[in-house]
Parts: structure tokens; C-alpha cells; sequence
């Protein structure tokens, strides 16, 4: 599937046969790619284009993106505090144009909204880093259109537990409006939200798809693929996911109960 083509080029390279480079080209250039190393919170960011796509790495055009909605899009900067609110981090964020060519980004200090709360703004770069880390996650997951892919390398990164759940719910929201969210990660607490959303039938499970990469011997992946059930269940658990949080649990009450 080609993000954003022409109905008539859908599926063409799968189907047909026929390779063509510019289309391939096109489907590249629409994706939005989120590395797991998104850098440190910085004091300035530096202006960027802000287009229909993003070459490169995401996390460079998010302060641009921002500053950007502030004046364009109020209600995808709504939609941002939002997010960012449930997750428990901030409740506000904006974007100062220092000069032509750099942006501070500051957030509210309070995880709420409260009285006074707007002018308690600091720097991104002097809070926890799990704002920063967070942010371009949530800024792709807002920009991106039906059809279009996110990749997510390591969406919950620095996330307290509770708002690795509530995670789920925001790239699951992402998904039902068409979005092509993939999400690579170690966390079964992601997993288990995404699970939870299917068994409670707000999230409909033929559009959850489980790949679970392994390495073999000789260093070769292996993947395996599942599908969730309308009770979110996939089956049997890949060797050593889920057992070394039950085996370490087990032998900490093991050593305790002695």
C-alpha cells in the first residue's frame, strides 16, 4: 500500500508486479520515523520547514511543528496538552521563536491545570526527560493523516508505568483514525493496555497485528506474527517475554517468604 496514493496505485507493487521507483519513493517520504534515540532536551531548537512530509529523523521539526500550530492549528495544540495531560507530564506546552533560526520549547511545571498555572512555564530542558522523550511521540501521532505510517521506535521510553498505559490509548486513538501506527517495544505493559482496549471493545481487533522478533543461533531473525482475539488474547506468550518479570517476581517472594 502506497500512504496517500492515487486509488489506482494502491497495492500495484504487490499485485502487478511492477516495481516503480517514484512510487516507492512517495511511500518513503510519507513516513514518519520516530528513532529510539531522540537526543537530549535541548534549551533551543532549530527552525525547521514545516510541509507534508518529514525526511529524516522526526524529532528534529517537532519545536517548528508546535510553534506552527500555535498560530495555524489550535485545535491539534489542544489536542497536544491534552495528551500530554493525561499522561500525567504537563498540562501545557508552548513555543517561543527566539530568532529566524531557533525555537525555545517550554512546558508548564505542574502536571495540571491550575490557578496561575499559565505563567509557571520552564524550559523542556529543565524537567524530567520524559517530557522531552514523549513529546515528538505524541506530535507524530497528531500530525500524521489516514493512511499514513508512524514508526515508533521505543514509544514508551522513560514513561512511568501508569502512563505507558495510558499510552495505549493514544496510539490506539491514532490507529481508529486511520493512522499506520508501528510500534516497536520492550514493554508488556504497552501490550497489555492495547490487549485491554480489544477486550473492551474500544478498539477493534482486526487492526492490531503482533510480530515478535527473535534471534537464532546463527543470528538470523526470526519473526513471528499473531492476531488478537475479541478478548485481546494472542496465545502463548514468546519465550522469554513475559517469564523473566514471573521468574524474578518468583524468586524475590521465593527468598522473601525464607
Amino acid at each position: 500500500y502506497v500512504a496517500n496514493a492515487p486509488k489506482e496505485y494502491d497495492f500495484e507493487i504487490h499485485l502487478d508486479g511492477v516495481f516503480s521507483p517514484s512510487l516507492f519513493n512517495l511511500y518513503l517520504r510519507n513516513i514518519i520515523h520516530l528513532p529510539g534515540l531522540r537526543g537530549n532536551p535541548e534549551r533551543t531548537y532549530p527552525t525547521t520547514g514545516v510541509g507534508e512530509t518529514f525526511p529524516g529523523v522526526f524529532q528534529n521539526y517537532v519545536a517548528s511543528i508546535i510553534s506552527n500550530w500555535q498560530s495555524k492549528n489550535k485545535v491539534l495544540l489542544n489536542n497536544l496538552r491534552r495528551t500530554l495531560e493525561k499522561l500525567g507530564l504537563t498540562w501545557k506546552v508552548e513555543a517561543k521563536q527566539l530568532d529566524a533560526v531557533s525555537i525555545e520549547l517550554k512546558v508548564g511545571r505542574p502536571p495540571h491545570a491550575r490557578r496561575g498555572g499559565a505563567r509557571d512555564l520552564v524550559s523542556i530542558a529543565d524537567v524530567g526527560i520524559g517530557v522531552s522523550q514523549t513529546l515528538p511521540v505524541l506530535v507524530a501521532l497528531l500530525t500524521a493523516g489516514p493512511g499514513q505510517m508512524v514508526y515508533l521506535e521505543q514509544p514508551e521510553i522513560h514513561l512511568h508505568p501508569r502512563a505507558q498505559l495510558k499510552l495505549a490509548e493514544i496510539l490506539a486513538d491514532a490507529a481508529k483514525r486511520g493512522v499506520k501506527v508501528v510500534a516497536e517495544t520492550h514493554s508488556s505493559i504497552l501490550l497489555l493496555g492495547i490487549q485491554g482496549l480489544v477486550a473492551e471493545g474500544k478498539l477493534p481487533p482486526e487492526i492490531v497485528k503482533l510480530h515478535w522478533f527473535k534471534r537464532d543461533e546463527e543470528g538470523s531473525t526470526e519473526i513471528k506474527s499473531a492476531d488478537l482475539d475479541k478478548n485481546g488474547a494472542f496465545g502463548e506468550w514468546p519465550e522469554d517475554f513475559g517469564d523473566v518479570e514471573l521468574e524474578a517476581q518468583s524468586k524475590y517472594l521465593d527468598a522473601a517468604l525464607k
